[in-house]
């Protein structure tokens, strides 16, 4: 993910956010930029078993970052495929993959793994029931890089949206994966829940992190 849309909020002269819900944390190789732009608070998930061991190591050197290992999906309780990816998992999804094949021909997806998902409000509402309030309040971020399924995320997120100012998400134009969301799908859908798209810059793989903001956080009533 491109950390200098946490840069770009501060340049806008918009609040910086200080609490974070990232979905698909990885190993926590983030978490230091994290720090060094103000994020003081957050609950950080990744799926795999394998990553998950390390975020939880850096998350327990940090006060009121919270791990958890679990799959976000639009529904709490739904079994689905999980497509594990031989990159240390940095390219698993919940969807087949495409073009990611023959793009990125030196990964591949050997194994299928069977997990159960959890709404994103879900996860959020259990740590903070399991003593971890002060790392929910306030999440004003939802920060993804799902591989494809960031619209099954933001579907079950409507509490975690509304409590939010920015959304960044990873999004492709190339059909990475099967039946992945395109930029107008996250617009519109984001839209109906009063964001705006601020920012978007596709690169020569047609990948691109975008950045969605409150419309009352950029004093915009209508439109975008």
């Amino acid at each position: 993910m491109d950390m200098p849309l946490l840069q770009t909020i501060r340049d806008l002269g918009l609040p910086p956010p200080t609490g974070i819900a990232q979905v698909g944390a990885s190993s926590g190789q983030e978490m230091g930029e994290f720090l060094r732009q103000g994020i003081r608070r957050g609950v950080f998930i990744e799926p795999l078993p394998q990553p998950f061991k390390l975020l939880a190591d850096v998350c327990r050197k940090i006060p009121d970052f919270i791990a958890v290992n679990t799959l976000c999906t639009a529904t709490t309780g739904q079994t689905v495929d999980f497509h594990v990816a031989s990159n240390g998992g940095q390219s698993s999804s919940t969807l087949e993959p495409l073009n990611h094949l023959s793009q990125f021909n030196y990964v591949k997806f050997d194994q299928k793994i069977q997990l159960v998902g959890n709404r994103l409000d879900d996860v959020i509402a259990f740590v903070k029931a399991n003593g971890h309030a002060r790392a929910c309040e306030p999440i004003d971020l939802i920060y993804m890089d799902t591989q494809g399924s960031e619209l099954q995320v933001l579907q079950g997120a409507k509490r975690t949206l509304a409590a939010a100012r920015y959304v960044i998400t990873e999004v492709t134009r190339n059909q990475l994966y099967k039946g992945a969301p395109t930029l107008a799908d996250l617009t519109a859908y984001l839209q109906d829940h009063d964001y705006a798209l601020n920012n978007v810059n596709f690169n020569r793989h047609h990948h691109a992190d975008a950045l969605f903001v409150k419309r009352e956080t950029i004093g915009l009533e209508f439109g975008f």
